[in-house]
């Protein structure tokens, strides 16, 4: 089941966009990203700010950035003779998702080790009052 969204960012509506890169197909984001004109990462950073490394780019693309309902979301780039590229309406497309707001409930926190404990304790008690062993 793919998950897609449309996002307007400024004035001009973008295009409805997969938030996972590798539900929709490996040709289709090929296809998709060439015929936007490929940039390389070197590029796609200076989007980004003028003092924005490559390394900034790469990094979001291979691990991607969590956003606040939990997911990740992934620079959409292919590798072409070696080398990671991507297009500039795919930097635009991942800004308006890092900026839109969230659909979902925020991620819980995960229970800290002191309260994980009290809860295994709690359930142990519990499993002793039934005779479980």
């Amino acid at each position: 089941m793919t998950q897609t969204d449309s996002y307007t960012f400024g004035l001009a509506s973008m295009s409805t966009f997969t938030k996972n890169p590798r539900v929709d197909s490996t040709a289709d984001r090929i296809e998709r990203l060439v015929s936007e004109k490929l940039i390389d990462m070197k590029a796609a950073a200076q989007f980004y700010t003028s003092t924005t490394h490559k390394a900034t780019a790469i990094r979001h693309a291979t691990k991607g950035v969590r956003l606040a309902d939990g997911s990740t979301l992934k620079l959409e780039a292919i590798m072409v003779g070696g080398r990671l590229m991507t297009s500039r309406a795919a930097v635009l497309r991942f800004f308006a998702a890092q900026n839109a707001t969230p659909t979902t409930e925020p991620a819980p926190l995960p229970r800290s080790p002191h309260a994980r404990n009290r809860a295994a304790q709690a359930a142990a008690e519990e499993l002793d009052a039934l005779g479980v062993k």
